[in-house]
């Protein structure tokens, strides 16, 4: 087992071999910029950084946060209204993200020109989709909705986030307030009206 002071060093690492990678993008896009100079300005050496990323693209994207085990137990344990617990679950990871919020906006920056990179934090998502689903499915215990659940409540994050960037005066939490709102208009447009 890891202990936790290793555990912190490396994610210490990990973040400052991110950040190394995000300041030269930010200077020189992130096509131009090699996994050499990213090693040299995290002072790290190159097989440091394969240690940590296969390539530079991953190294942008870095180790999205994954909703918490925590936020995942209460959403499983809840007893009350399902939405108000998956809003629940929402908010506390959009109160995580808000914490590199400038970090979020290069990516974002990243993200619309590198397809390499879009296609890492998609990977991350679908991941963080399934493993959502699989609480969700606990406690709905239906599959197919528990999949569509979770689907909704991972796009409701992805969705804020591109309407904080794009608004440049909300905050992600508002940003999610609206997100949520409309799709819960929306799913009772989907609802088939009772007989």
């Amino acid at each position: 087992m890891t202990s936790p002071l290793r555990q912190r060093r490396r994610l210490e690492t990990a973040r400052s071999i991110q950040r190394a990678t995000l300041d030269l993008a930010v200077q020189k896009g992130l096509d131009e910029v090699t996994t050499e100079e990213i090693a040299i300005a995290a002072g790290v050496s190159t097989r440091t950084f394969f240690n940590y990323y296969p390539n530079k693209e991953a190294a942008a994207i870095g180790h999205p946060p994954s909703f918490s085990e925590q936020g995942k137990d209460a959403l499983h344990a809840g007893t009350g209204p399902l939405p108000a617990d998956i809003k629940r679950l929402l908010d506390e990871h959009i109160s995580v993200l808000e914490q590199d919020d400038a970090i979020m906006q290069v990516i974002g920056a990243i993200l619309k020109t590198n397809e390499k990179a879009r296609g890492i934090l998609v990977g991350f998502l679908m991941a963080d989709c399934e493993r959502l689903a699989e609480t969700m499915n606990s406690r709905v215990k239906d599959r197919h909705v528990a999949d569509a659940l979770a689907s909704h409540a991972t796009e409701a994050i992805g969705r804020a986030i591109r309407l904080w960037e794009r608004d440049g005066t909300i905050s992600l939490a508002e940003a999610l307030d609206v997100v949520w709102d409309g799709l819960q208009r929306a799913s009772q447009l989907l609802a088939v009206p009772a007989d």
